[in-house]
């Protein structure tokens, strides 16, 4: 069976059935990937991927959603290296079995997998899978790619009603987030290697890599979309425009009684890559966040249960890294960092139950950990655990 076939077949596979599980749902709600072991970890299970491939980054993104109608959480898995050409896969993992997604035209060099970004419908489900570095239509300029009930649909900065030209290494879909109205939701796209080169398609002129957000409104009603588009220049005017700011590396988002908060990552803006963070109330920049002291802030970001942003900084004080919350009105809070140089605390973030955070710190030890309200050690056999938490 060809990958084209495969991936045709799962959308109608994966239509919500209303089908009770007949067996107990882990009672874990997170998923936590170690790309360089091929592994992910969920609720006591190793998963790894189908056949036993090597090689394919398996667990690089990892997310969770209802897909398959049942009332158990389902583990989606990128693995962005698989295939003889590094085209990319994504893995759906459920009580049904595991089921492949790949692009409906894998690509060389693709990367398919490298970004993932799940949601809960009513009455069904939206993944989006990144594709940064599909030559759609120059040399990585980058593609998204939609699942869902209803079909599966290819975007790129081409796509009609789309703003913006694709352009050699903007890596469009390095990152993703769903955001807004739960009903009708908006997809956030991170391009943090887009140049701030004015309109046209340019080639590296301009403030080169200093990356920009974009959000397509409704995404899932198709073509002509409505879309709005930021760079770090329009966001705010607290943190400068500089080359290399990587604005857009990571997203997150949520929904507080009633109002859609957007956060995006840049952390390489400000002096020696301090980094920060900016957030959006209802699509309207609301502030940057900068936090003395740190490296790489916003590296990795995630709102938890109860309505804080977690920033990670992975880089501060000799890659010892740490993490800051903050809430949306302003009050930020320093966490505890467990000490040991070198092991990247909050490389990576999500949250955990009501009001609970994962943090990954895949460089502890040698082989990783991640940490919540104690620290889970990695199990045998890891090299990078905690790359990816979900």
């Amino acid at each position: 069976m060809t990958r084209l076939l495969a991936a045709l077949l799962l959308v109608s596979a994966l239509v919500p059935s209303g089908t009770a599980s007949a067996t107990p749902c882990p009672a874990t709600t997170h998923a936590v990937g170690d790309p360089f072991a091929e592994t992910v970890a969920f609720g006591g299970q190793t998963l790894r991927p189908p056949g036993d491939e090597t090689n394919t980054g398996f667990g690089w993104a990892v997310a969770t959603a209802h897909v398959d109608g049942d009332r158990c959480l389902d583990v989606v898995v990128g693995a962005p290296y698989a295939g003889d050409d590094d085209q990319g896969a994504v893995y759906v993992f459920s009580a049904g079995g595991v089921q492949t997604l790949t692009a409906r035209d894998p690509r060389e060099d693709a990367h398919f997998g490298w970004s993932l970004a799940a949601a809960d419908l009513p009455g069904g489900w939206v993944l989006a899978v990144g594709e940064p570095h599909a030559d759609d239509p120059l040399t990585d300029a980058g593609a998204v790619h939609l699942f869902s009930p209803r079909g599966q649909a290819r975007l790129n900065q081409e796509s009609d009603g789309m703003i913006g030209n694709g352009e050699v290494g903007d890596m469009w879909g390095w990152s993703l987030a769903f955001h807004g109205d739960p009903a009708r939701p908006d997809l956030a796209v991170g391009v943090p290697y887009e140049d701030d080169d004015g309109t046209g398609i340019q080639v590296a002129s301009g403030i080169v890599d200093a990356g920009t957000v974009v959000v397509i409104k409704d995404v899932l009603s198709g073509a002509p979309y409505t879309t709005r588009k930021w760079d770090l220049g329009q966001a705010t005017k607290d943190v400068p425009e500089e080359a290399g700011n990587r604005f857009g590396w990571t997203l997150a988002a949520t929904r507080i009684g009633g109002v859609s908060y957007l956060a995006a990552g840049a952390p390489l803006a400000g002096p020696r890559d301090a980094g920060m963070v900016q957030l959006w109330a209802d699509l309207s920049p609301a502030r940057a966040i900068t936090v003395p002291g740190t490296t790489g802030l916003g590296w990795a970001l995630a709102f938890t249960g109860d309505g804080r942003l977690a920033m990670g900084h992975p880089y501060t004080k000799g890659a010892t890294g740490g993490v800051h919350t903050t809430t949306v009105d302003g009050t930020v809070t320093a966490l505890p960092v467990p000490p040991q140089p070198g092991q990247r605390y909050g490389w990576s973030l999500a949250a955990d139950g009501a009001s609970g955070l994962l943090v990954g710190a895949p460089d502890r030890d040698g082989v990783g950990a991640v940490s919540a309200s104690a620290t889970t050690p990695a199990p045998a056999g890891s090299v990078d655990y905690g790359h990816a938490v979900g």
